[in-house]
């Protein structure tokens, strides 16, 4: 029987499914968002196996992930200088990402939707890659 997730957490898991912009006909019917997106992803998982998602999705995916981390960083940037007072505070925002992403990729969602080590670790490199170039060009 498949767990049914709900929540917050579940929610913003779920953006790039329900903004997937490519059509797919299931049914008879060309649809997009999620219904396209699941009936995508069950393909590739007919053919390839549990937890595969195949390179379209994957590709789709880990943009979204690129996306995430780069709007993260923006967002830290603005909430650290003018808020909490400058770099410092930027360290401890990329710091408590790196961990958080860390515990999410390779524990969450490891148990919550069987994913496979190797999607954790290149999701991991697509969220905290652009935070490591972004260390390591502005650490003084």
């Amino acid at each position: 029987m498949k767990r049914r997730h709900t929540g917050l957490y579940h929610s913003l898991v779920l953006i790039p499914d329900r903004l997937y912009p490519f059509k797919t006909q299931v049914a008879g019917q060309w649809v997009r968002g999620i219904r396209s997106y699941n009936a995508t992803l069950a393909q590739y998982q007919r053919t390839y196996g549990a937890g595969h998602y195949g390179f379209k999705l994957s590709f789709y995916r880990q943009v979204n992930h690129l996306i995430g981390s780069i709007l993260f960083l923006g967002f830290s940037a603005y909430l650290s200088q003018k808020y909490l007072g400058g770099e410092h505070a930027m360290y401890a925002f990329l710091g408590a990402a790196v961990f958080l992403i860390s515990f999410q990729e390779f524990y969450l969602h490891r148990r919550m939707y069987q994913q496979l080590w190797r999607k954790g670790v290149v999701d991991w490199l697509a969220w905290c890659v652009p935070m490591g170039i972004y260390f390591f060009t502005h650490f003084h």
